[in-house]
């Protein structure tokens, strides 16, 4: 790193009219103070006030700060500093303005000393060199006492081997050697042999080559600016190491990447360098993967278009092509057959590591799971990593995952995929079945799937005719409510939700939900709610008055300006699950049942007169402390509410403390849908529930 070094300039605060303290006796009568350096200044100068020649800095004691050179005005030839005693603190050179070859720092024991550096010195340091080239650092090493080089904690390094660079240093974090620039990293073990090599391209790409003890190269690899692979590999496995592949005479590979995918030919070789295999990996996914993916087959004919796309080229999707036929026929050798035709199988061992990395994988994309298939890690557990990663509604995830129990029947964990994207589909008897067998294998895991489904498939009921509401609350004693909204309003309102209740239940019945068997929690038939049919549900940005209360300085800057409001009554149902539409309609229901409720209704239907319940307050503080103390169970835990004493409650008889955080959400949407409804029915001005002022107050 670069140190400051002493730099005067011929300024107005260098005169001596500038202010200064009391020039020491030792300081020579020629000086001049320089505020900027907070030193004593002694330099020659030209005609025109350049430096030329020595210029000395005296500290505010007298003593001798520095002795540097100049040139027409800039830093040329040695230099040095020193310490309060006499002795040089740091040394060097310099050319054209600019460090140059050593500079060096010395520590001294006298009170009042130059520090060797600001931070980070190792213990028993003494001295430090720094190596640089016409300003651009190249290297450092601390020595102690004795002249060794010491290491940053201060244990000695090891001595240099023979034959490395001079600009080679020791590279704590690699335990070896190491040379770095802009157009090469070298790096070699402690003992001298060159380990690997990087040469850096354009935008930061570059190409890694790692090397054995006697300096043959193990491994040349591309690698993006990204750092993903990319472009032309190589790999020989050490003699010492075993093959990676279950055919032992394998020894090299070579093939291509493309942005951290396998692509193209790919040779396998003997030691010799003889092709014991060829195979093609194809294209990698790019734009329109996903939908060639998902696209269904000609006439159902999977396994004619598993082979049209690997003619193709298109290896990936071949492979799931492949597995939605043998999952169609049943045909599990077929399946192992078309695999062994276009994969070089790995070990067993190798095999089962990697699909056991892709069921523990969080981050895992159907681009990282179908190069794992195609390279050689379990088909099983990938085709089932990639079916939980693939859109839940679409008919291939579920493929894919008969496709993985086909191939490994005995795991159990495979239903627990099967029995969520049942779910996403309204399968929920299949997914209970599936939640039996994983209960074989992990009884909790099976509560889980089993507690979780019976909060998402739950009936559509009466909401305050079960919830007991504070009739003695002192807070609202006295406090009464009188609805200012208009029958038109409200039952303009009641549409809303009852179209958007239908869409959610015609999406779900879309999706082939049994409707003979979906029961209570099918979302209810609204029709008879409808006065003239489903209604067109607003998706609009209002234009408001700016704040008559903003202050002045927010006027000044434009936050006073004219503000705009957003209304998204609409609801997405394209490729949207069972669990998320039942949430949607939950919500949505739960809004509706009370502001039946607040009109004086005992259950849910339309309107035809205005009232309001004398229980309205305490229903509208129930919702909005509860909301906020979900809010608050996602947010913080709970941290804040428990700090303030804020109690929780119970939703469908569980704490919501204990819920999972997935569960909470949904709770969050209903409490919060409720409490939107409730803001409209009390603001005259308010457009819908679906205001965004509203659902963010």
């Amino acid at each position: 790193m670069a140190y400051p070094l002493p730099t005067v300039d011929a300024s107005p605060d260098s005169s001596p009219d500038a202010t200064a303290p009391r020039r020491p006796a030792a300081v020579p009568d020629t000086s001049v103070w320089n505020a900027e350096r907070g030193k004593w200044e002694v330099s020659r100068t030209d005609a025109g006030g350049v430096r030329e020649g020595e210029c000395l800095l005296y500290r505010d004691d007298g003593t001798l700060y520095s002795r540097t050179q100049f040139v027409a005005g800039v830093q040329e030839g040695p230099f040095a500093i020193y310490h309060r005693n006499g002795s040089v603190a740091r040394e060097g050179r310099f050319v054209g303005g600019r460090f140059d070859g050593t500079v060096s720092a010395y520590t001294c024991d006298a009170p009042g000393s130059e520090r060797l550096r600001s931070c980070c010195v190792p213990p028993g340091a003494s001295r430090l060199d720094e190596r640089w080239r016409a300003g651009d650092f190249l290297l450092e090493v601390f020595y102690d006492r004795e002249g060794r080089a010491i290491l940053s904690d201060g244990r000695l390094c090891p001595l240099r081997p023979e034959g490395l660079p001079d600009l080679a240093q020791f590279d704590e974090a690699r335990g070896g050697w190491a040379l770095r620039s802009r157009e090469v990293d070298r790096f070699w073990t402690v003992d001298g042999a060159l380990n690997e090599e990087v040469v850096h391209g354009e935008g930061g790409a570059r190409v890694v080559r790692r090397f054995d003890d006697d300096g043959r190269l193990l491994q040349e690899s591309g690698v993006g600016a990204d750092d993903r692979l990319d472009g032309p590999f190589f790999r020989r496995f050490p003699a010492a190491e075993p093959s990676a592949y279950a055919d032992a005479r394998i020894r090299q590979e070579r093939g291509a990447w493309a942005g951290g995918q396998a692509i193209g030919p790919w040779t396998f070789l003997d030691a010799d360098g003889n092709v014991v295999r060829a195979i093609d990996r194809g294209a990698p996914l790019g734009d329109g993967a996903l939908a060639r993916l998902l696209a269904p087959a000609p006439d159902g004919d999977w396994w004619s278009r598993a082979r049209a796309l690997m003619a193709e080229g298109l290896v990936r999707e071949a492979f799931v092509a492949a597995a939605r036929a043998a999952a169609a026929e049943r045909d599990r050798a077929a399946l192992e057959r078309f695999r062994a035709e276009h994969v070089v199988p790995l070990t067993a061992e190798r095999e089962a590591q990697w699909g056991a990395s892709l069921a523990q994988s969080t981050d895992a994309t159907a681009v990282s799971i179908l190069d794992a298939l195609i390279c050689g890690a379990d088909p099983a557990a990938a085709y089932r990593a990639l079916a939980a990663v693939l859109p839940g509604v679409d008919p291939a995830p579920m493929d894919l995952v008969e496709a993985s129990l086909l191939l490994a029947p005995e795991r159990r964990a495979t239903h627990l995929t099967r029995a969520l994207l049942r779910c996403q589909r309204g399968d929920l008897a299949g997914a209970l079945a599936d939640a039996d067998v994983v209960a074989g294998e992990s009884p909790d895991a099976a509560d889980s799937l089993r507690s979780w489904a019976a909060m998402v498939f739950r009936a559509f009921d009466d909401w305050p005719r079960r919830e007991a509401l504070a009739t003695d609350d002192p807070e609202l004693e006295g406090v009464t409510l009188e609805l200012t909204r208009d029958l038109a309003d409200i039952r303009r309102v009641v549409d809303v939700y009852a179209t958007r209740i239908g869409r959610a239940r015609d999406a779900i019945l879309a999706l082939g939900a049994p409707r003979e068997r979906a029961g209570a929690w099918l979302p209810p038939d609204t029709t008879r709610l409808l006065s003239a049919g489903p209604v067109a549900l607003r998706r609009e940005t209002i234009a408001c008055d700016p704040d008559p209360d903003a202050p002045p300085a927010a006027e000044a800057s434009g936050d006073g300006a004219l503000e705009t409001i957003e209304i998204d009554e609409g609801l997405a149902t394209d490729g949207v699950g069972v669990p998320t539409l039942l949430a949607a309609a939950h919500a949505d229901w739960a809004a509706l049942s009370w502001l039946c409720w607040a009109l004086g209704a005992d259950g849910v239907g339309a309107p035809d007169a205005v009232a309001t319940r004398a229980e309205v307050p305490a229903a509208m503080k129930l919702f909005v402390r509860r909301t906020w103390r979900i809010k608050d169970r996602l947010a913080s835990g709970s941290l804040i509410s428990r700090s303030q004493g804020v109690p929780g409650f119970e939703w469908q008889g569980v704490d919501i403390d204990a819920l999972p955080r997935h569960v909470a959400e949904i709770v969050v949407s209903e409490y919060l849908a409720v409490r939107s409804m409730f803001i409209w029915l009390a603001s005259p001005d308010a457009l819908s529930p679906f205001q965004d002022d509203i659902q963010n107050a």
